[in-house]
């Protein structure tokens, strides 16, 4: 029995290992993809502002 006992210690250590390497994978993946979207919209935003200060420089004739 206390064969039985280790094994399934051992099968119980290696789950948590692997549920919490899959948490970690995960969290990363989350991160890698907020970073992602922050920058798309930071050159929305940019490209917005942009695009604005063109149109203002244009219709105060600064296109010249």
């Amino acid at each position: 029995m206390s064969d039985f006992a280790e094994t399934l210690t051992e099968v119980k250590t290696d789950i948590m290992h692997a549920s919490i390497s899959l948490d970690n994978e995960t969290k990363e993946r989350n991160q890698k993809e907020d970073a992602v979207r922050m920058l798309k919209a930071r050159r929305a935003i940019e490209q917005h502002l942009e695009e604005k200060r063109l149109h203002h420089d244009i219709s105060n004739g600064w296109d010249d």
